[in-house]
């Protein structure tokens, strides 16, 4: 277990690429599962009720692997899937238990000047997980790193919208 959080490690730090995971069914099962049991986490963390925290795991989970599944499939390039899913996936669950606790600090902290300065980690967070998808992206689809992170962006807006419209107020 060890060797494969320093997998993801590496992987988050773009010194590994997703063709080094094997493409394991059971593999990605396991990290789908550590993905929506951290999902449900800063759910929590951000203040969300247990259904509305686990509501958008889910989703976030299944678009994920969907849209994935289905940009593979159309680029002829579906033996890919199982290494990119679960490469997305395991870093995202490792950028989101490091967003846990400035989570907890903004929670905290009144709106104003600390809670501005308290956001600041979750920012680069944001950031460092579109360069990390464009880095997946980049090797999955044979495209150059800014294509990679542009994909990354409109995918993340394209998430946000779908689970802001599924869980409004949230």
């Amino acid at each position: 277990m060890g060797a494969l959080i320093q997998f993801f490690v590496q992987l988050c730090l773009l010194r590994r690429a997703p063709q080094d995971l094997p493409g394991s069914s059971a593999l990605l099962g396991l990290i789908l599962v550590v993905d929506l049991v951290v999902a449900f986490l800063v759910g929590l963390t951000a203040g969300l009720t247990p259904p509305v925290a686990l509501g958008q795991g889910v989703v976030d989970a299944l678009f994920t692997l969907i849209l994935l599944y289905l940009a593979l499939r159309l680029l002829d390039r579906g033996p890919r899937f199982l290494q990119l899913a679960t490469a997305l996936l395991g870093t995202g669950s490792l950028l989101g238990l490091l967003a846990l606790a400035p989570l907890g600090l903004l929670a905290g902290v009144e709106a104003g000047g600390a809670a501005s300065l308290a956001g600041l980690p979750l920012l680069f967070l944001l950031f460092w997980g579109l360069l990390v998808s464009g880095h997946i992206l980049r090797h999955g689809f044979d495209l150059r790193l800014g294509q990679g992170v542009l994909i990354a962006v409109a995918y993340n807006l394209l998430g946000s919208a779908l689970v802001s419209g599924l869980f409004p107020g949230s």
